[in-house]
């Protein structure tokens, strides 16, 4: 069976293209993973390996990947799927990394205990890529040693990601993950620049969330 490409679990992000009333809650967000054929003559490549540190973490850099093919928007992100680390009272960790200019990068953090998503953070920090060994670490939250994901003679680039400490709950300092890279059709909500989100009741969601403790945001 192939792995599930679409998801919507995504956390913290809201539509472009949906039309909301003023009080609705913001929808969720479709992550799609990056899957390719791996054949040459289409342009697609499985090759991850032969790419450079900076060319592979292309695959992963957060830009509007959907205008350029003519679609709607869809950004590329990386995120957690179908392996994730376990904490200590048995809930799931997700990640949702967004690699930004200058370094920069906004980590989305949450837990998933049954149906019930807890712990909603957003960590702002810093990134860097090892030129020889193509890892890609993000200051207070891991690194990720680059990984080929394989379905059914599909492939993606992805990272196997190990975290460096306990964003929330006990369990998480040492466990494993891993990220694919993938697109997503919502917009990222940059808690330090919160005037570019064009979108004034997600600034507003976002800003109630934070206010009540729903979401945290941590500086790294």
């Amino acid at each position: 069976m192939r792995i599930l490409e679409k998801l919507t679990a995504a956390v913290f992000l809201v539509s472009v293209g949906a039309c909301v009333a003023e009080d609705a809650a913001p929808p969720e967000a479709d992550n799609e993973l990056d899957w390719r054929a791996g054949g040459k003559g289409d342009g697609q490549t499985c090759e991850f390996d032969a790419q450079s540190a900076t060319t592979y973490l292309n695959n992963f850099l957060y830009k509007d990947v959907g205008s350029e093919t003519g679609g709607g928007h869809r950004y590329r992100v990386g995120f957690t799927f179908d392996r994730r680390a376990i904490l200590a009272n048995g809930d799931t960790a997700e990640l949702t990394t967004y690699l930004l200019p200058a370094g920069r990068a906004i980590v989305e953090y949450s837990e998933v205990h049954g149906n019930e998503v807890k712990n909603e953070t957003v960590v702002v920090s810093r990134y860097s890529v090892d030129a020889t060994t193509r890892a890609l670490k993000i200051d207070g939250v891991g690194t990720g040693a680059p990984a080929t994901a394989n379905d059914n003679g599909r492939c993606a680039p992805a990272y196997d990601f190990t975290y460096a400490g306990n964003l929330r709950t006990a369990g998480l300092d040492g466990g494993t993950t891993r990220v694919y890279a993938g697109t997503t059709s919502a917009i990222l909500v940059d808690p330090d620049h919160l005037d570019d989100v064009p979108y004034p009741d997600t600034r507003r969601w976002f800003q109630e969330d934070v206010a009540s403790g729903k979401i945290v945001v941590i500086h790294k």
